[in-house]
């Protein structure tokens, strides 16, 4: 694991400045403290920042072939790198170093960028070609790996973070109307936006060409949901239950001690009974508790019945969440405004572990994949919903709107209000509405910035515009897999994960076992009330029956209630602040309404107004943080 920058120029004459690379490193050190490296050659420059994971002492970036002609750096792991070896050097290639790094050099001299389609694993990585003066750039097929670059009138540039880039004097901060627009519809910068209008990501399973000026950038892998119908039921708990061993296997390769994340939930519970199975040694497994949290929201109960049954070296410790100290570490985490608010726990418990491991698994994507939310089961049922007559609905809506929200978070009055706001809509707008925390950037953007957006386009529309939808499941878990789960919780894990210098590594979004999982038909996911119906089935006899009786939980925090409690202050404080006077984006009559509608207890802007203190907070963060640096 590691952070990689590079600076290539337009004109071959001009020489990198070695000041400039070391300086992007330097963002970067808390991704790779173990160790760093540099290439420069000419024009071009590629550098890194090492987590040593795998070959500790010889796996030292850049790697370069045989000729020194081919420079490579990499963020991540590849998985298969073995096997991969194995083939390269059956075919004459010579390794010094026994690090998963290198076979990217020498499969990049057999085959070109097309290589990538051999790999298995997470990963964002630059090859400079010098015989070529090429560069490349290549992200993983799920986006779990980030990766950020910029065209300026010099050159190119590009970094796992965008704190990178910014220290760099060709770049311009002018904030994307765009980005902004879409974040207070989905909590993140999405696609291959950034908040800053000269800087774009690179989209997951999309590789880039940089050669005498001109950008070339082509998707290399596609999520197909194409349900195979041919397979009994029995056939398929079968390959579910293969390809969970292999995923989980494949991801536990590493030259240090691998740990996971243990919950309640059964991701990751089923998840670390695999991993025991294959582990010659205890594995090692952290759950957290908050002392501000209660009931539901602690699972540390049902996390030591798994680690008791699989006899894991379990940590396991209670937390206070201090959110008004976390919020600016975290803004400097993200460099871009970003609301989803298990970042605060995912915090805490990534610091956590990071004390004991530098490698741990997580259940991520296991709701993705098999239908766990219950935005699933409300888009099902919402087809049903449609065929009440218009009245009957109009009446309903009515009643329940005028019900008060409590506490809780995501609580059944709250659900069913979202539902019904949307139920009139078509299917494709419908589940928009149901990840939306506002329906259009009007309802909270100034209006002084309306003009900025017209025309705009958007990211869920193109997302989903051509998706062929045999069942209202696939329109939403292509659309998740998509967008909800590279924009938000995979960005998530990466820098919550990275700013404590620990990889987070995430089986179930192994390629191969999401590529099975989009032919299980949608039956088998959901099915009427009840969730993951045939995962649950595949994984019975590896949990605790009361597991499966539990209500799914997530990793969440009680904000609605700490909105209206402890962090009330710090609301007010945000409405009344100059700092948030100054702040040209927000419409402040409407963070107004909402505030004292959320106080009241009438109802429940727990997402909208924590979007707000999010981008109010990252606001202030990028108004303040460092420019550019001096030679």
């Amino acid at each position: 694991m590691c952070g990689i920058v590079g600076i290539v120029n337009r004109d071959p004459s001009k020489p990198v400045e070695k000041y400039l690379l070391q300086a992007m490193c330097n963002q970067l050190v808390h991704r790779g403290p173990d160790d760093e490296g540099q290439f420069v050659s000419g024009s071009a420059g590629i550098g890194m920042r090492r987590l040593s994971i795998i070959d500790l002492h010889g796996g030292h970036q850049p790697i370069c072939n045989e000729d020194r002609s081919i420079w490579v750096v990499l963020n991540g792991e590849i998985y298969n790198y073995r096997e991969l070896r194995v083939e390269l050097e059956r075919k004459g290639h010579q390794f010094r170093t026994a690090s998963d790094t290198e076979v990217l050099v020498h499969l990049y001299e057999d085959e070109g960028v097309e290589g990538v389609r051999h790999l298995r694993g997470m990963f964002a990585f630059a090859v400079w070609d010098d015989r070529n003066k090429m560069l490349t750039l290549v992200r993983d097929r799920l986006g779990i790996k980030p990766l950020y670059y910029a065209v300026t009138s010099h050159g190119l540039l590009f970094g796992s973070e965008l704190k990178a880039l910014l220290v760099h004097p060709d770049l311009k901060r002018d904030v994307s109307p765009e980005a902004v627009a879409h974040y207070f519809s989905y909590l993140c910068v999405p696609g291959d936006l950034s908040i800053f209008s000269t800087v774009h990501k690179l989209p997951s399973a999309h590789w880039l060409t940089y050669g005498e000026g001109s950008v070339k950038i082509q998707r290399y892998w596609h999520a197909s949901l194409s349900p195979d119908l041919s397979l009994t039921k029995d056939e398929w708990l079968g390959e579910i239950r293969r390809g969970l061993c292999d995923a989980i296997e494949s991801h536990m390769v590493a030259d240090v001690p691998v740990g996971a994340f243990l919950s309640g939930g059964l991701d990751s519970g089923s998840m670390v009974a695999l991993m025991a199975q294959k582990s010659s040694s205890p594995i090692r497994t952290f759950t957290v508790g908050f002392a501000q949290m209660s009931g539901s929201f602690d699972e540390r109960d049902a996390a030591r019945k798994v680690a008791d049954r699989y006899k894991t070296a379990h940590y396991e410790c209670l937390l206070e969440a201090d959110v008004e100290d976390l919020l600016p570490k975290i803004a400097a985490a993200f460099d871009e405004p970003f609301a989803d608010s298990s970042a605060i726990p995912n915090w805490l418990v990534c610091q956590e572990t990071a004390r004991h491991v530098k490698v741990a698994l997580t259940g991520l994507g296991g709701d993705e994949l098999f239908g766990g939310y219950e935005r699933y089961v409300g888009l099902r049922l919402g087809e049903q919903y449609q065929r009440i007559p218009a009245v009957v609905r109009y009446l309903l809506k009515k009643s329940v709107n005028g019900v008060s929200s409590g506490n809780r978070l995501s609580n059944r009055v709250d659900r069913l209000k979202r539902f019904l706001q949307a139920g009139d809509l078509p299917l494709r707008a419908r589940y928009n509405s149901f990840i939306s925390a506002f329906g259009s950037y009007k309802e909270i953007v100034h209006p002084d910035m309306w003009a900025s957006l017209e025309g705009m386009r958007n990211q869920y529309d193109e997302i989903v515009r051509d998706v062929r939808v045999e069942d209202p499941l696939d329109l939403a878990l292509f659309a998740d897999l998509s967008l909800y789960l590279p924009d938000d919780l995979l960005v998530l894990s990466d820098r919550i994960s990275m700013a404590h210098s620990l990889e987070i590594r995430v089986p179930f979004l192994d390629h191969h076992l999401v590529e099975l999982i989009c032919r299980l038909p949608a039956r088998y996911k959901v099915k009427g009330f009840q969730k993951k119906v045939l995962f649950k089935e595949a994984i019975a006899d590896l949990l605790p029956s009361e597991h499966f009786l539990r209500p799914k939980q997530g990793f969440s925090i009680p904000l609605a209630q700490w909105l209206r409690g402890s962090l009330r202050p710090m609301l007010e404080e945000i409405v009344d602040g100059s700092e948030y006077r100054e702040n040209p984006w927000l419409n402040r009559e409407v963070v107004k309404s909402l505030v004292a509608e959320h106080l009241t207890g009438r109802r429940n802007h727990e997402v909208r107004l924590w979007s707000v203190v999010c981008f109010q907070e990252w606001w202030r963060y990028a108004m303040t943080s460092p420019t550019t640096v001096s030679q």
